[in-house]
């Protein structure tokens, strides 16, 4: 087996901390960011070929796209803690049997969710009060997107496997690629042959399928223990329990904030169609926060992991603390042009008053308290890094998602009014953050790790 550095992996239990933290997130940055640039060509296409109606069923829909994705990418996420820590540890033995376990999970449910997702997409829209006159296309849209959810789950735990060694460049580089594929399929299937949603909905499902084929090829060529042989598919038993006990509370986690978000989409939807179109776009511009927030927090998960597997504990806490330097003056940054730039952003992807209008409102009512979701991603990061995520999914789900619930389905329609229904963002931020905080500080999480890691090495 090829030693720590080939094939694009990262060795970061030794060396500059920060440094280490930057070569690891900015092509996680990067990936995301193409992600997000292929989102918003798709957005400008649509909106400038397919009209108000087939954008609107997009962007109806995203909340419900982003539920699947969630799960997808925590339970990626949380297998590859563990495929870190081996990392870390220099095991190469169980580093492969972790590769092939985890693969083998992705692809199981990841025919499950697809299957599921075409067959009951309109029975969810519906439940979603998802406007009428936007309903065929986000019902075209979503069958598109779930048939290909087994291949994204499988491109999200490849590269999340791959995040776990360190090699974050071969990611960005696929779905740099992938951006391109998806822009031409974009200009050919909705402003060339007219096909508003559904063209949208196939050139991103046939992207997800190129993007997930590379990036098997990559595992498959690795000069690493980390290397995919299919025919080593399969599940270790006890691999596979401490990979579920990590990955499910990260994948239960995320597809519980996406049902909040589905509720606050719901909630979106009883103001109009202007609204949801508004919302929607509001949600593209403000992206390039949360790509920031998101590559950060997988950096800091990839360095903890890894330094977690060598016992290098206060190493970990540094690394925490270098990164939430980072994090306050990009989030900061980036929150401020926003709120300066959001209205003329808006209208270069549709010029509708209206729905710039509602753009605008939404992203200068939240954009200031950005910083302290990027808090939570951070902490979070830190904690999970080490194989702790029940405690932090109990934490995101009290402070986040259950009082957003109850903030949408008791506050707001008693003042029905889009400011109220905005104010659960600060709010449900701003609490979260102290949780994670005080836990961070306070809270047993890493001797509650270092048990669980024990009992993992007695039974292996």
């Amino acid at each position: 087996m090829g030693k720590r550095g080939t094939s694009g992996s990262i060795d970061v239990t030794q060396g500059v901390i920060w440094k280490q933290i930057i070569a690891l997130c900015v092509p996680i940055f990067f990936a995301s960011f193409f992600q997000q640039s292929y989102a918003l060509i798709n957005t400008f296409i649509v909106g400038q070929f397919g009209g108000k109606l087939a954008l609107g069923g997009i962007q109806a829909t995203m909340s419900l796209t982003e539920l699947a994705v969630g799960f997808s990418v925590g339970l990626g996420a949380g297998c590859a803690v563990i495929t870190g820590q081996f990392f870390g540890s220099h095991d190469d033995e169980r580093l492969s049997r972790s590769v092939h376990t985890a693969m083998t999970i992705a692809l199981v449910l990841g025919l499950i969710v697809s299957v599921a997702g075409v067959i009951f997409i309109p029975q969810i829209l519906q439940f979603m009060e998802t406007p009428q006159e936007l309903m065929w296309e986000s019902v075209s849209y979503s069958r598109c997107y779930f048939g290909a959810m087994v291949f994204a789950l499988l491109l999200n735990m490849g590269t999340a496997l791959l995040r776990a060694v360190g090699d974050t460049r071969a990611p960005a580089l696929i779905i740099a690629s992938g951006c391109v594929i998806n822009v031409i399929l974009d200009l050919i299937l909705v402003a060339w042959l007219g096909l508003e949603a559904l063209g949208c909905g196939i050139a991103t499902a046939t992207t997800i399928f190129i993007n997930c084929c590379c990036v098997l090829y990559r595992l498959m060529r690795a000069k690493g223990a980390w290397r995919l042989d299919i025919r080593k598919l399969g599940v270790d038993g006890r691999i596979c329990r401490s990979m579920l006990s990590c990955g499910m509370p990260l994948a239960i986690q995320s597809s519980v904030y996406s049902v909040s978000n589905i509720i606050m989409q719901s909630t979106v939807n009883t103001f109009g169609v202007d609204a949801v179109t508004g919302w929607g776009l509001s949600g593209r511009l403000d992206a390039i926060v949360w790509l920031v927030t998101e590559a950060l927090g997988v950096a800091i998960t990839t360095f903890a992991a890894q330094n977690f597997g060598a016992r290098n504990y206060k190493r970990m806490r540094q690394g925490y603390h270098t990164s939430l330097v980072i994090t306050v003056f990009l989030v900061g940054s980036l929150s401020l042009f926003l709120v300066v730039f959001v209205e003329p952003l808006a209208r270069i992807f549709i010029d509708d008053p209206a729905v710039t209008g509602y753009t605008a409102k939404m992203v200068h009512f939240i954009a200031p308290f950005y910083l302290f979701y990027s808090v939570v991603d951070n902490t979070s990061g830190a904690i999970r890094g080490s194989g702790e995520s029940f405690r932090p999914m109990l934490l995101t789900i009290l402070g986040t998602c259950v009082f957003r619930v109850v903030w949408l389905l008791v506050v707001v329609p008693m003042h029905h009014t889009v400011e109220t229904m905005l104010l659960v963002y600060p709010v449900t931020w701003i609490l979260t953050a102290a949780l994670f905080v005080a836990y961070h500080h306070f809270g047993h999480w890493l001797t509650h790790a270092e048990e669980k890691a024990a009992r993992l090495e007695v039974q292996l």
